[in-house]
């Protein structure tokens, strides 16, 4: 009984859950592969980063180049570019760096400095209004948004790269501004319902996240 409770935890149902739904979803709507694929994926990469796992960034990494696609068919092009130019390498190079600083089978964390907390959000508002004026001239759909999504998505990429914990705040931030772009757009595509899910499933998995770093820094 306890080994029963033990496999099915809370993150393992709502996994499963979630893989569901975008299964079904991508069914009813009839989806192309690129469109659900990277979501399937990605639930896969949340899943093994809220058990603060590297290899979610590996897989992480890889599955950016499908993003980049499904994100070019949206006309998305500030997330396409953040996929292909940011994500992806950043990911690989994410793997590498938390596998070389590695205590106890826990990776070690730290934290930003006040001083830097100020540097990087006005270096936030600098990058979020070049990349709107450059992504404009293409028509990017969604401009605010998509923009705002990409903006929050670099920052905590680079932070979770160089391991320091806010990269989990900025990642539900993200996630929030997220939920606000794929329900505007679910108004207008009702099969983009699916990537809204997973934004909810993506939030989540950030709190998760979140307090298994606090758990593992006091134990390693």
């Amino acid at each position: 009984m306890n080994s029963i409770k033990t496999f099915f935890t809370p993150i393992r149902i709502l996994t499963a859950i979630e893989f569901i739904i975008i299964l079904t979803g991508a069914i009813v709507f009839q989806l192309p592969l690129f469109n659900a694929l990277p979501l399937l994926i990605s639930t896969v990469v949340m899943f093994l980063q809220a058990r603060v796992n590297r290899y979610a960034f590996l897989l992480g990494s890889l599955n950016s180049l499908l993003y980049a696609i499904a994100y070019l068919q949206m006309t998305l092009y500030s997330s396409a570019a953040y996929a292909l130019l940011v994500s992806l390498p950043l990911q690989m190079f994410t793997f590498f760096n938390w596998r070389k600083h590695t205590y106890n089978n826990a990776t070690q964390i730290r934290t930003l400095s006040i001083p830097m907390r100020i540097l990087l959000f006005a270096g936030m508002g600098g990058a979020w209004l070049i990349l709107f004026f450059i992504f404009s001239v293409f028509g990017s759909s969604y401009l605010i948004l998509d923009n705002t999504v990409s903006v929050l998505g670099i920052v905590g990429t680079l932070l979770c790269a160089w391991r320091y914990a806010e990269f989990t705040m900025i990642q539900w931030i993200s996630g929030l501004a997220g939920l606000v772009t794929y329900t505007v757009m679910t108004f207008d595509d009702p099969s983009r319902c699916i990537w809204l899910i997973h934004t909810v499933y993506t939030c989540i998995c950030s709190i998760i996240t979140y307090i298994n770093i606090r758990k593992k820094e006091k134990t390693s």
